[in-house]
């Protein structure tokens, strides 16, 4: 089982979006995947339950040992991929582990069962730099870091993961990022041409796709759909499957341990 986190303390970026289609991506090539909804927004849960109060567990009930991880995951529309919701409740997570010892390591216990179900977990973050947010870091194997293609984004980028690296050098948090995915982008623009050049420069490991700019991704918001249903735009789609085949080709070999730590301290990516 591979753990990825989709992880950017800057909302707006594109990380839930990636969270769900990169799941679908991977449970559509036959990947036995658990999505992870870890933002009290619940916005991942949106994407595949019709009534918020159908969710009778969601993460906090498995961390606090409320609920086993098996009764919380629910079965989603899509073949082989499930579905770790969230509700508004898990705002109270937070709390809840500053008094627990271990609590860094808190999520990666709740979500040891999956290993003998699941090829793929991928988390969903929340945009901050919370205990919640840091426990699933530390749960993870990798970390996917999505920037929009704005100059404000790649700042908050380089803060992030300068934040995430003073963890790892602590011994904190041991997954490497995996890669860097640039989303909403229009090669029309400046910024768009900066931001991918600042980056190239910058030694990160940048996925070769990017995810376009289409007025169509809100009405794909608003419909619940990911890359391969039907009414999607075939742009976003081949976008996203083109990334998920990057990642496939990453964590293959990954599965057994592997692939090099990336970082940067605040300030080194600048557009």
């Amino acid at each position: 089982m591979h753990t990825i986190a989709i992880a950017n303390h800057k909302g707006g970026v594109g990380k839930t979006t990636t969270a769900v289609n990169l799941a679908a991506g991977l449970a559509r090539r036959g990947h036995r995947t658990l999505l992870v909804d870890v933002d009290a927004q619940a916005h991942a849960t949106f994407w595949f339950v019709d009534d918020p109060e159908e969710v009778e567990a969601d993460l906090q009930d498995v961390v606090t040992g409320r609920v086993e991880l098996p009764k919380a995951v629910r079965t989603t529309r899509i073949e082989h991929l499930d579905l770790l919701p969230a509700t508004l409740a898990l705002a109270q997570l937070e709390v809840q582990l500053v008094s627990m010892t271990r609590r860094e390591d808190r999520v990666a216990r709740a979500l040891s069962p999956a290993r003998e179900t699941y090829d793929y977990v991928v988390l969903d973050l929340a945009p901050s730099l919370s205990l919640v947010s840091l426990a699933a870091l530390v749960a993870a194997d990798s970390i996917i870091a999505p920037v929009s293609a704005t100059k404000l984004a790649v700042s908050g980028l380089g803060a992030f993961l300068g934040w995430t690296e003073d963890f790892r050098a602590e011994g904190v948090i041991t997954a490497p990022l995996l890669g860097v995915l640039v989303t909403m982008t229009d090669t029309r623009t400046r910024v768009t041409r900066e931001v991918q050049e600042a980056l190239a420069g910058s030694q990160l490991p940048v996925y070769a796709t990017t995810i376009p700019r289409r007025v169509a991704a809100e009405d794909q918001v608003g419909e619940r759909l990911v890359a391969g249903d039907a009414g999607t735009s075939g742009d976003l789609s081949s976008a996203y499957d083109a990334f998920t085949a990057e990642v496939i080709a990453q964590t293959s070999g990954a599965q057994a341990g592997g692939g090099q730590a990336g970082g940067t301290r605040d300030g080194e990516v600048r557009a």
